[in-house]
């Protein structure tokens, strides 16, 4: 009576492990129904945007043709998300099939509130007043009832409820058979964590920087690799609201230096900015590096480890200490250039 039979069945799956008994806590069942909220809150602001696809696609047909045209960057958040989906719903059948049902549900909590309400739903999302493609609007839908369906067993009432709100249909959810996954492309996954890592890191500079959202940044990047970022640059600027991106091989004098990964990106803002937090972080974080460097080592100089353990996780190991080492590099250079 108090959380709904939907958000009763979340908090009790979610925390019961295969095998282990559960002490029952209602934090549960809050997290249950702030996710029946979360639902519904991604259903309002898709379906508001109907109106204005409808609209645009008239405005646009008038002047050009029938369709508006899906742009390049809205186009890589569709390939990433299919992606993504087919990627959850593979781990799904094989956690589904091992009846590992609480590790299902984390799956799709975290597909549906990261993933997809998170950071696709914000790629994709028309400025402010302005009208999405027929396309991705379609394609919007179309992940959101696959969505619906794999979340289905655990929740039925609220995802035959969206089902049914998503689009007129005869048929009923609780008896549509799934399709099997699509198969994966790891290329788009790294480019997706890529693009997540690179926004996140940008954010989290500015804010510290006390750089205002609204204020407008020119963001260079000097990238390993700068083919890593093409189709998703539109996104990137857009997330981070940067007016212009451009690539560089050097440091940009009088920036803000940010660090994700191997690359680093130099913020240029009209507004003075706070270097002092970011020098402090770096330090942080190089100390970090530093000390895991040292612990992969041991492992690596560990005849033992090397001999025994399976060739892929010694390779695993290498990797780290190599990817580690790029970003020391990365970040040293960073803090002489404050």
């Amino acid at each position: 009576d108090k959380y709904g039979a939907d958000a009763v069945r979340f908090g009790i799956m979610i925390a019961s492990p295969a095998g282990n008994d559960l002490l029952f806590d209602e934090a549960a069942l809050e997290q249950g129904r702030n996710f029946n909220n979360k639902l519904w809150n991604a259903l309002k602001l898709v379906k508001g945007w109907a109106l204005r696809q409808a609209q645009g696609d008239s405005a646009q047909a008038a002047e050009h043709g029938p369709q508006l045209a899906i742009h390049s960057s809205t186009t890589f958040a569709i390939e990433w998300f299919a992606n993504r989906l087919s990627e959850a719903r593979t781990e799904v059948d094989t956690l589904m099939s091992q009846f590992r049902l609480s590790e299902a549900l984390k799956t799709i909590y975290s597909l549906i509130w990261d993933d997809f309400c998170s950071w696709y739903l914000e790629w994709v999302k028309p400025g402010f007043e302005q009208p999405i493609a027929s396309g991705a609007y379609t394609k919007t839908l179309d992940f959101f009832t696959g969505l619906v369906q794999l979340l289905h067993p655990f929740m039925p009432f609220i995802t035959e409820e969206l089902y049914h709100l998503l689009a007129d249909r005869k048929d009923d959810l609780c008896v549509k058979q799934f399709q099997p996954a699509a198969p994966v492309s790891s290329a788009i996954t790294q480019k997706g964590n890529l693009l997540k890592e690179s926004i996140t890191a940008i954010r989290d500079a500015r804010n510290k920087a006390q750089l205002k959202p609204k204020e407008e940044i020119a963001l260079h990047i000097q990238a390993a690799a700068e083919s890593d970022y093409q189709s998703i640059t539109g996104i990137l600027a857009k997330q981070v609201n940067a007016k212009s991106i451009a690539f560089t091989t050097d440091a940009v004098a009088k920036t803000l230096a940010v660090v994700a990964g191997k690359d680093k990106f130099y913020i240029e803002s009209e507004q003075a900015v706070n270097t002092g937090n970011q020098k402090e972080e770096l330090m942080k974080e190089l100390e970090y590096l530093r000390g895991f460097l040292v612990s992969v080592e041991k492992k690596l100089g560990n005849e033992r480890f090397v001999q025994n353990a399976k060739p892929e996780v010694v390779e695993l190991e290498q990797k780290k200490k190599s990817d580690a080492l790029a970003k020391v590099k990365v970040i040293e250079d960073s803090l002489a250039s404050l």
